[in-house]
């Protein structure tokens, strides 16, 4: 499976992966006419499987803010961010109805991401 990169550009911006684990990361991102970090982004990683194969992926412009994903112009703020989301995210717990089996199948072409 391909992982999140490092360093890339996205609507014009820098990218620069500064904290991760499995399941949330954490970037800075620079500005239009520097690479300087100005701002920073929390986001909740997915695994996408599509016509590319099975890789890990950040919210899309559509997606972002509708799950938990943020963006702080603060780095301590951000970073607090980071270990509330990826406290929740690691203590959720499937939910299963009794006597029904969670179906945990990802239709992917209705998959946001």
């Amino acid at each position: 499976m391909k992982i999140l990169t490092k360093h890339f550009r996205l609507n014009g911006l820098p990218y620069t992966l500064l904290k991760r684990n499995d399941k949330v990361a954490l970037y800075g991102i620079g500005g239009t006419y520097t690479d300087e970090i100005l701002h920073y982004e929390v986001d909740i990683i997915y695994i996408r499987k599509d016509k590319y194969g099975e890789r890990e992926a950040i919210p899309s412009n559509g997606q972002f803010g509708r799950d938990r994903s943020r963006c702080f112009a603060n780095e301590k703020l951000a970073q607090e961010w980071y270990d509330k989301l990826t406290t929740e995210l690691y203590q959720v717990a499937p939910k299963l109805v009794s006597g029904v089996g969670q179906n945990t199948e990802v239709i992917t072409e209705y998959q946001l991401v």
